[in-house]
């Protein structure tokens, strides 16, 4: 199931937050209102509603979540600001949810603390499960590349980029206004 409407919101609140226009807390209460139905982006997982979701979503708020701090407000500029490969992820990811294109990937969980019996459990094994649970999720990382065309995520592969490239919503058709 592909829901348009949530994904150009998540697209628009992406852009804003990697370009430095709003601050993380203003994007997880925007995220929160529209996309992820009063989840914070680290918490989305565990709703009701992900099981008939649009199956982009984790993964992009997920991705988001891991873009800034979360232990205090601010904007990604100055000491926070994202690096080019960063900001290459983001645009692409902007792109992928402007599209018509259902998403591919296999769902990999990247929240590894996930509730309080998790981090006890890794606090009186002391760090034992986390390290297992790290090593699986690489595992699994390593396996997920091999799928499809890894180096255009969240497209599946390179040929839908490569359309969606040419669909592209934004600065399209700047030639013909300037003229």
């Amino acid at each position: 199931m592909i829901d348009i409407e949530r994904r150009k919101k998540l697209a628009f609140h992406l852009r804003q937050l990697s370009v430095g226009l709003t601050t993380n807390d203003d994007f997880e209460n925007n995220i929160a209102d529209d996309v992820s139905y009063g989840w914070l982006p680290e918490q989305y997982y565990r709703s009701k509603q992900v099981k008939h979701d649009d199956a982009v979503i984790v993964p992009m708020l997920e991705l988001c979540w891991g873009l800034y701090n979360d232990t205090k407000s601010h904007k990604l500029k100055g000491k926070y600001a994202l690096n080019q490969e960063a900001e290459i992820v983001i645009a692409r990811s902007i792109l992928f949810l402007h599209s018509d294109k259902e998403y591919e990937c296999p769902y990999i969980q990247t929240v590894v603390i996930s509730s309080i019996r998790d981090l006890l459990s890794g606090i009186l094994t002391l760090g034992y499960t986390w390290s297992a649970r790290n090593r699986k999720l690489q595992k699994a990382f390593e396996e997920h590349k091999k799928l499809g065309d890894y180096n255009v995520w969240p497209f599946f592969r390179n040929s839908d980029y490569r359309e969606q490239l040419q669909k592209q919503p934004f600065l399209n058709n700047t030639k013909k206004a300037a003229q």
